[in-house]
């Protein structure tokens, strides 16, 4: 079998086994099996070499796929990214440029709308400039692209992250701006202009582009991820980006979650009760049980709860916040109304004063209603600023506070049953969604609650500006008015009355008010005090007469208290010596508005006639009442060649001489007397000057002080005194010569006070 070659022998050889080389016919066993063995063992071998040629073969073409596959991968990054960055940069010229013919509505906020959209496009392409740097012009495995957004993660983060947040916000903006007819004219413009450059739908496709644009990071690197081979240097890198991107888009997912979960409480907070009552069921009847132990344990102290101190800060300084807008809100308006009611009583005021003149009003009572008219619009200028700029921003503060209140209320209710959860040792995956939602909340008001804080200071502190603002320039105008009216005012009070020709306005008015008030204290029900004066003339409540005037009868004995130096003091300060008189007899009441007088009282002459033009008795006042006396009686205190005053009576002499202190020479006459009805005054006694020269030696002569300031007398020696009291000092100096304690006559009461509680008069 020498022309055999390897491969025909094996055939052969299996199908005569009996065979043998060098001997066909004579081959043992043993031998067989050998060469049977020797034969698969080289078919194995054979059938190796030809799989492993062929995993060769398809790893090679796997690699060139994969290869092709990263390449495109890549190209579709970049190629992504140019677009995606185009259209920002697209949308911003568009809709902020300056040089633009169609002009932004008033009522549409681009910055708002847009948000941070100018960070992400310069963020957008610093991430393409670093891409386009690792991919171009370098060998396959140099292509490193993962290290790129490691290197930007956070950026895109802080950027990405507040524009995400606030897209549904922007989203809702939009739909009401849909409402406005000026609105849509103005962003379907702005669309049909892009539309020339780019496919663009609405606006608010342009808009959710950065949203769909981070979330869409992380599936291009795990596409790219896939397509890199475990040797190559960027697979490590691709992995820690895709890390990166996960985060950032679980950060932001998880915001999305938080807002969604508060906003799901604030809603709920505004349904209606009839809409609370219908949710009531059995589950939540046990959860709010649940939550109202927890309450009373932990506010007994019973049971352990999680405190978060940042959280508690927050709070206390939203809490301080809403404390001082409510305060503001309630003063401003309490002030508002005060306001209110003095304009109120003072238009009133002019009302009656014009319904007074009636057809009779002159140039004055023009003036005066002319300048409460002003105060009126003045007024109502400032009422409108303050509701519009102070009241209503707060008003809807306030109402607005509602909501951070209920989500607060929340989070501790999510603490307590998370508290509750874990206390019982429930199943995990209940413990962890419990403490998921509690953590949920707390982030959301720890990342809200200072910018909320830091807006009500800011709007608290315009609304303070605003309202200042107001009332200086309503004060000013005030200022102005008050004065033109202080000079109307006394321009009225010297107007004659419409009823009385030559009477003064407020002389008329004293002398009527005098007489409603005596007619007033004749009615029954009025209690006795109310005015001693007329308590002898009362009726009793059964009708009857206490004591009735009888003409025929002898006049009705009332006799009035004994003058103080108080009211000789008031008397002087209130009308001036030139209206003080000293009555010369005791005269009791005649009538209804008469006044009782005795000798030598001092009086006050408020009009020198009766209502009926009478010239007999005069209005007068005592310091204490007002009332009707005959003239006769009365006469001017007169003065002794010394300067002192001489009175009627020697016991009353040293009163009247602190009184006038104006001078009369004998001849002089009096100019308010009509030579009609002139009195008849009794003689006034003279006295010489050596007598009076010895009286003034023999008796000392005491000066007034007021009171400054309230003293209560601490023993016998010294005398208590009321602001304002009028005493007459007797020595300046106690008993050791203590120039600090003085002794005076406090209305009959002698007594030490303090020195500096005195003013001299």
């Amino acid at each position: 079998m020498k022309g055999f070659t390897d491969d025909m022998r094996l055939p052969f050889l299996l199908c005569f086994p009996c065979l043998k080389f060098g001997n066909l016919f004579s081959v043992s066993p043993r031998e067989e099996k050998l060469e049977k063995a020797r034969l698969l063992a080289e078919q194995r071998a054979a059938d190796e070499c030809l799989r492993r040629e062929e995993e060769q073969k398809n790893a090679a073409e796997e690699r060139s796929k994969r290869r092709e596959k990263r390449q495109k991968v890549l190209q579709e990054l970049v190629e992504t990214e140019k677009d995606y960055l185009f259209d920002l940069q697209l949308c911003l010229t568009t809709f902020f440029d300056s040089d633009s013919a169609i002009r932004v509505p008033s009522s549409v906020d681009i910055e708002f709308l847009f948000g941070n959209m100018e960070e992400i496009a310069d963020v957008a392409q610093r991430l393409l400039t670093s891409l386009e740097s690792a991919i171009s012009g370098k060998a396959f495995h140099d292509q490193i692209v993962g290290s790129t957004f490691v290197a930007l993660a956070d950026d895109m983060k802080n950027t990405y992250a507040p524009y995400c947040r606030h897209h549904d916000d922007v989203i809702a903006v939009m739909e009401k701006h849909r409402e406005v007819p000026e609105a849509c004219q103005y962003f379907a413009a702005k669309v049909e202009e892009m539309r020339r450059r780019t496919n663009i739908f609405d606006v608010e496709a342009m808009l959710i582009k950065p949203v769909q644009r981070i979330l869409k990071y992380p599936l291009l690197l795990h596409e790219l991820l896939k397509s890199t081979e475990d040797d190559h240097p960027d697979k490590v890198a691709i992995n820690s980006a895709i890390r990166a991107m996960t985060d950032v888009a679980t950060a932001i997912n998880e915001y999305k979650r938080r807002k969604d979960l508060v906003f799901k409480y604030k809603r709920d907070s505004d349904q209606s009760f009839a809409m609370k009552i219908a949710k009531l069921n059995f589950h939540s009847i046990k959860k709010k049980s649940s939550r109202m132990r927890g309450r009373l344990s932990t506010n007994l102290g019973i049971g352990l709860q999680l405190r978060d101190e940042n959280f508690e800060r927050e709070e206390t300084h939203f809490r301080s916040a809403e404390k001082a807008v409510k305060m503001l809100l309630r003063n401003v308006m309490s002030y508002m109304d005060q306001m209110q009611d003095v304009i109120v009583c003072q238009e009133n005021l002019a009302a009656d004063i014009s319904d007074y003149f009636g057809d009779k009003a002159c140039e004055e009572v023009t003036r005066y209603l002319t300048v409460h008219r002003e105060l009126l619009s003045h007024y109502k200028t400032l009422t409108c600023t303050v509701e519009e700029l102070v009241l209503c921003p707060l008003n809807k503060l306030v109402a607005m506070m509602n909501g951070p209140n209920n989500v607060i209320d929340k989070r501790f209710d999510k603490l307590l049953d998370y508290n509750n959860l874990l206390g019982r040792g429930k199943d995990e995956k209940l413990v962890q969604a419990a403490k998921k939602d509690y953590e949920a909340m707390n982030a959301q008001l720890l990342d809200e609650l200072p910018k909320l804080y830091q807006l009500i200071i800011s709007l608290l502190k315009h609304c303070m500006a605003a309202y200042v603002r107001a009332q200086r320039d309503f004060q000013d105008h005030a200022l102005k008015e008050n004065c033109i009216l202080l000079e109307a005012v006394q321009q009225l009070q010297k107007l004659p009355s419409v009823l009385g020709g030559s009477e003064n306005v407020m002389e008329n008015f004293n002398i009527r008010h005098t007489a409603a008030l005596d007619q007033i204290s004749m009615l029954s029900f009025i209690p006795r005090g109310f005015n001693p004066k007329m308590d002898a003339f009362r009726l009793d409540r059964r009708g009857s007469s206490r004591q009735l005037f009888d003409p025929s009868k002898p006049p009705p004995t009332i006799q009035s208290s004994s003058q103080s130096d108080s009211q000789r003091m008031y008397l002087r300060q209130m009308y001036g010596a030139d209206n003080l008189y000293q009555v010369t007899h005791t005269m009791p009441a005649h009538d209804l508005m008469d006044m009782a007088v005795t000798v030598g009282t001092l009086v006050a002459v408020i009009k020198d006639k009766d209502p009926m033009g009478g010239r007999q008795r005069w209005f007068v006042d005592d310091g204490a009442n007002k009332g009707f006396v005959q003239s006769s009686i009365l006469t001017k205190p007169s003065r002794s060649p010394t300067g002192s005053l001489s009175s009627l009576t020697a016991e009353d002499s040293d009163d009247l001489a602190s009184i006038c202190s104006t001078s009369m020479d004998e001849g002089d006459t009096l100019p308010w007397l009509s030579s009609q009805s002139t009195p008849v005054y009794p003689q006034v006694t003279k006295v010489s000057q050596e007598e009076t020269s010895m009286s003034a030696s023999a008796q000392p002569v005491y000066e007034y002080y007021c009171a400054e300031y309230p003293f209560q007398g601490r023993s016998s020696n010294e005398v208590s005194l009321v602001a304002g009291q009028v005493v007459v000092v007797i020595s300046y100096q106690d008993l050791d010569g203590n120039t600090e304690w003085w002794l005076v006559d406090a209305d009959g009461d002698q007594g030490y006070v303090p020195a500096n509680y005195l003013r001299k008069l």
